[in-house]
């Protein structure tokens, strides 16, 4: 996550008039018409303004404020974190939407009805069904198909 105080070179206790004259000197001096044609100029005077639009308004300084300090809490818990090999591997399986990827076979077999490691079906492929996840009326209605 960027750090807009450090973008404009300023301190997070600084005003709204200090931030407004911190950008209209970076953005003099990284101006894309001062810089005729330097990308690296461009590039910066696009993260000043973004650094600005943000710390101008009070409401959305709040916010990032909020954010940012989550974002270096999280940082600092899982730089001092220690543990087995083991244990870290199944915390980077695990993503934040809760899907364990260690896992995987278990999900594929409950979506397609299979084991896609042995090929064996389970009991929702044995109970008759031919295929689980039967998309055949979508593809009709979104095709306006007709069966025949």
């Amino acid at each position: 996550m960027k750090n807009y105080y450090e973008i404009l070179g300023l301190t997070k206790q600084a005003s709204t008039n200090d931030i407004k004259k911190a950008y209209r000197q970076l953005a003099k001096q990284h101006h894309p018409d001062v810089n005729a044609g330097s990308s690296e100029s461009e590039r910066i005077f696009k993260e000043i303004t973004e650094a600005y639009q943000t710390l101008q308004d009070p409401a959305l300084r709040e916010a990032y404020d909020a954010r940012y300090e989550a974002f270096q809490q999280k940082k600092q818990q899982t730089g001092h974190t220690s543990g087995t090999k083991q244990g870290q591997s199944k915390q980077q399986a695990q993503t934040a939407s809760g899907m364990n990827f260690e896992d995987v076979g278990s999900t594929f077999e409950r979506f397609f009805g299979f084991n896609p490691k042995t090929g064996e079906m389970n009991d929702s492929m044995k109970s008759g069904k031919k295929n689980p996840l039967d998309t055949t009326d979508m593809f009709e209605q979104f095709f306006r198909m007709k069966k025949k």
